[in-house]
């Protein structure tokens, strides 16, 4: 049956899991999901709906939200999952990479599934995908399903990041698969144990933003990494102001990637505008207020973002 483990920030691994009618098997997938505020509840009860769910566990790491309502929400929904499922709530939030590097001391299946707490599978065969791509890839693998708007319904105060995120993230798989470490997100892979073992993500990284593709770029020089269309949609899409923030101050994780790959780096465009516009002082306030004003057209509000971000970053590199 289902169990509720609250735990502090370090947990001690599981080697098997035992299922309703007595046989200890290990599942065939560990579904891994990092939550902060981000209630994934309703996640949860959708992979429960999914054919192959019954031969996978599901594992969810509150990273230190200390919601007692969201804490609810998810025991509801951990206890209703048809397959073997763990609440691990932390006691404080220890940050992305930390999150995801105890949930893989916690898994106990050889291939882990990385789904955020905001996303949502977008077809019914999304574990049965995935399922048949572990079973025809053996060897130790990476496999990167996409990041889709399909299900999103943004409101007026969302829709400066639904267009960022539609631009930059809902890249179909051959695409993706032309710079296949550059476009490894972490809201929806499945990827080998032993590929975890090897290259764990950076503690490093605080805050929001840049691990994955760090993570993804040193994977991609050690491991395969196959690029399938099995998307999820993003959810959880931020307000202007909360977008505009986590882009001002993203900047060190940014520096911290160009430092670790670059020769990756000086291929991101984002790269090459931050150092155009190093001495322009004045631009990140004069496209900050362009990027808020939502009487301006989408498409204008949207390069004025790309231009504050890389202002913004231009004060690390």
């Amino acid at each position: 049956m289902p169990s509720v483990l609250t735990a502090g920030t370090e947990i001690a691994p599981v080697c098997v899991v035992e299922t309703c009618n007595g046989v200890v098997r290990v599942p065939d997938l560990s579904i891994c999901v990092p939550a902060y505020h981000d209630d994934p509840s309703v996640l949860i009860r959708t992979l429960a709906q999914l054919a192959g769910a019954g031969n996978c566990e599901v594992l969810i790491y509150d990273d230190g939200s200390n919601d007692p309502v969201m804490t609810a929400a998810i025991e509801a929904a951990v206890q209703s999952y048809p397959g073997p499922a763990r609440h691990l709530n932390a006691m404080s939030n220890s940050g992305r990479s930390a999150a995801r590097n105890r949930l893989v001391e916690t898994a106990t299946s050889d291939w882990i599934l990385f789904i955020d707490a905001d996303m949502l599978p977008d077809e019914p065969t999304f574990l049965t995908a995935y399922l048949e791509q572990i079973e025809a890839n053996d060897a130790p693998s990476l496999i990167a399903g996409g990041f889709s708007l399909k299900q999103a319904r943004p409101c007026a105060n969302q829709k400066l990041h639904a267009a960022q995120a539609k631009r930059s993230d809902c890249v179909s798989a051959s695409r993706r698969a032309r710079d296949p470490g550059r476009f490894v997100f972490t809201s929806n892979i499945v990827v080998h144990k032993r590929v975890l073992d090897a290259i764990g993500f950076d503690e490093q990284f605080t805050g929001w933003g840049w691990e994955d593709v760090d993570w993804g770029l040193r994977v991609s020089e050690a491991f395969p990494i196959l690029h399938i269309d099995n998307t999820a949609t993003h959810l959880g899409l931020e307000s202007d102001d909360v977008l505009l923030r986590k882009f001002g101050t993203s900047g060190q994780n940014y520096a911290r990637l160009v430092h670790n790959h670059p020769a990756a780096a000086r291929r991101m465009k984002l790269t090459l505008i931050s150092a155009l516009v190093r001495n322009w002082p004045l631009l990140a306030g004069a496209s900050r207020s362009v990027a808020l004003d939502r009487k301006l057209p989408l498409p204008v509000r949207l390069f004025a973002l790309k231009l504050y971000r890389a202002r913004m970053y231009a004060n690390y590199l």
